[in-house]
């Protein structure tokens, strides 16, 4: 069994690296495999938009994303540390979740791996953070450990931090109980939700018939269409409302 720590910040040392280091301590400790990427240290360039992904599966930009990868790709649990720059992720921790949307295609293969997260902040942002991390693992079907978040600001200061410390221990402790659990979401999980729809549409306009969403008080399938469905042809952008 494997985790991976992906280390948000440039800043060696730092806050949120003391607490990854504790955490792949802990995990060390208890017979998991670790490994660590500094995203600080790495070549990655941003998304480009062109799409190819999506017919591929896989990216098409050459760099040290590349090993990012195959990294996520073998490991069991993925646990992410990032500081909080502005109420959110940095910078380069933000590049590495948007290239990560090639792993999506054809199906999700970040599904079924084990997320974990910790968040460093000055004094504020440490939830907007980890709500996006939260939507993240939701969208890609993986279970994931509590957050655990602090507050500091001087290099090491999150030392001083028993509670944090401790949650950092006890929160791999989690990663290791669900990976352990060897947990499998049904296989209707497989694509995210807005994509599974978007090929019902497709399919109902291909063959101009309406297309059934949900049932009828005696189970029957309805044929109506009482949602009004917008969706982008790239499938990027989307909104179901």
């Amino acid at each position: 069994m494997k985790i991976l720590g992906i280390l948000g910040s440039s800043r060696r040392g730092g806050n949120t690296e003391v607490l990854l280091d504790i955490a792949l301590k802990e995990a060390e400790a208890k017979g998991i495999e670790v490994s660590k990427i500094p995203l600080g240290s790495k070549s990655i360039a941003p998304c480009n938009g062109c799409l190819k992904c999506m017919t591929t599966g896989e990216c098409v930009i050459e760099d040290d994303m590349q090993e990012i990868y195959q990294g996520m790709l073998e490991a069991d649990g993925i646990l992410w540390s990032t500081p909080v720059y502005f109420w959110g992720m940095t910078g380069q921790t933000k590049t590495v979740i948007d290239r990560t949307y090639a792993l999506s295609f054809p199906e999700l293969k970040l599904a079924n791996k084990v997320g974990g997260l910790i968040v460093v902040a000055a004094s504020r942002g440490c939830m907007s953070t980890a709500n996006l991390f939260h939507m993240y693992f939701r969208y890609n079907s993986m279970f994931f450990a509590e957050t655990v978040s602090g507050y500091a600001s001087q290099k090491g200061e999150i030392k001083n931090n028993d509670y944090a410390v401790l949650a950092t221990s006890e929160m791999a402790n989690q990663m290791i109980a669900l990976i352990r659990a060897n947990l499998c979401y049904p296989e209707p999980y497989s694509v995210p939700l807005y994509r599974a729809v978007k090929k019902k549409i497709d399919l109902s306009h291909n063959s101009n018939k309406a297309l059934p969403l949900g049932l009828d008080p005696e189970g029957q399938v309805k044929r109506k269409r009482p949602l009004h469905i917008i969706y982008a042809t790239e499938g990027l952008n989307h909104m179901i409302r």
